[in-house]
């Protein structure tokens, strides 16, 4: 078992850090993000990344957001608010939005979950969609199709 030894608080260092990134990539900076994973980070995304769902390690993930991205047309948006930090794990809620290339909309409500190592680093990233039906339905019409199998 898990014991919180330092409570999440709005000024703590991992809390900082965290909507520092989030504030990044609102502007479309996406370098605080990629600083702060491990080199072997795995991503598991939920259904709303369409065939984009787990990339193992940073290239792996760079790559993965670069195709998820274009295959929206370049369009996709996140703005994020971190609304847990301690020293072993952050919660983010992040709005999704994009466009598919026939005009669809993307809109999806996200929980990232990342797992910090001790040096702050995050090794391993989840995301749980909220919008799980919308985003089924989205990628049914907007045929992903990725360079590789990202499963």
């Amino acid at each position: 078992m898990t014991e919180l030894t330092n409570p999440a608080t709005r000024n703590h260092s991992s809390f900082d850090r965290a909507q520092a990134a989030l504030d990044a990539a609102r502007l479309g900076d996406y370098g605080p993000t990629f600083e702060a994973l491990a080199d072997e980070v795995i991503l598991e995304n939920g259904p709303g990344a369409g065939p984009w769902r787990v990339a193992r390690g940073k290239a792996d993930m760079g790559l993965l957001l670069l195709e998820f991205s274009a295959a929206l047309g370049n369009t996709f948006r996140q703005e994020g608010h971190c609304v847990y930090a301690d020293d072993r794990v952050t919660i983010n809620l992040i709005h999704e939005t994009g466009q598919g290339p026939g005009g669809d909309q993307f809109d999806n409500l996200a929980v990232y979950v990342c797992r910090l190592r001790q040096d702050g680093q995050t090794d391993r990233l989840w995301t749980v969609d909220l919008d799980t039906e919308h985003c089924e339905e989205f990628w049914r019409r907007n045929q992903g199709k990725p360079s590789k199998d990202f499963r």
